[in-house]
């Protein structure tokens, strides 16, 4: 078996809002980069598919040849190899498609993970793109995979509740953040070692951009107000703020 996890390095995304600053609709180069955390929420799932069922795990990753050293976590993580793709293109479909072509060159790919949505333009559109591309099954929200036979098994979480699902072949799966999930801290000697692991770097290749574009990308502006309430009469206090809370609409 062997399965590919797709990651991305993206800024900081613990950065408080009231500190958040654009550069170019883009989040100014001064902040730490770092794997995105639903990407670390897949690597995990495909780390421990890889324990279970003695899989080949490959990282595949889009980006500046500056990553590498962020990269590597994935490495250590329990990544058994990985694969750059050198470009700068914004554009979903251009990614997707350089993607395709990094995972056709590992050979024969049954599951691709990704994470549920990159953390830092949130659109979550590449999985499902890339799975199109590859003529594959492509579901988005899984939470755990098993095998089922000769097809997968596996568990999506949608808006409310669970479904239990199964399909055959191969697939590209959006992976979101469970409890079983969170990512494991590497071993020191782990982290060592992929230090020495070489990296296979692919040339991002031409394709037609989809005809779209951003035209800006804009910080909300966040507004505190804070009130204090008097406590002489706890009832008085809590009917005062029932009215404020129906008044602002949040109940």
């Amino acid at each position: 078996m062997h399965i590919a996890v797709l990651v991305k390095v993206v800024p900081d995304y613990e950065v408080p809002a009231g500190d958040f600053e654009l550069v170019d609709d883009r989040a100014h180069p001064r902040y730490t980069r770092m794997i995105g955390l639903y990407d670390e929420n897949a690597l995990e799932t495909g780390v421990q598919l890889k324990e279970e069922y003695q899989a080949t795990l490959s990282v595949i990753s889009y980006g500046s040849s500056q990553d590498i050293a962020i990269l590597r976590k994935a490495v250590a993580m329990g990544g058994d190899s990985l694969t750059l793709v050198e470009g700068d293109a914004d554009d979903p479909y251009v990614i997707a498609a350089n993607l395709k072509t990094a995972i056709e060159n590992l050979g024969d790919v049954d599951l691709v993970l990704a994470g549920q949505q990159s953390a830092d333009m949130d659109r979550g559109v590449v999985p499902g793109i890339l799975a199109e591309m590859l003529g594959v099954t492509f579901l988005p929200k899984i939470a755990q995979i098993s095998k089922d036979g000769d097809g997968w098994r596996v568990r999506q979480i949608p808006e409310n509740g669970s479904r239990e699902l199964s399909f055959s072949g191969k697939g590209v799966l959006s992976i979101t953040s469970i409890p079983e999930n969170v990512p494991r801290i590497p071993a020191v000697r782990a982290i060592f070692a992929a230090k020495k692991k070489p990296v296979n770097k692919l040339a991002c290749t031409e394709v037609a951009a989809v005809n779209f574009r951003a035209l800006s990308v804009d910080i909300p502006q966040m507004e505190t107000v804070c009130e204090f309430l008097p406590m002489d009469d706890a009832g008085e206090t809590a009917r005062t703020l029932l009215t404020k809370l129906r008044a602002g609409r949040y109940l």
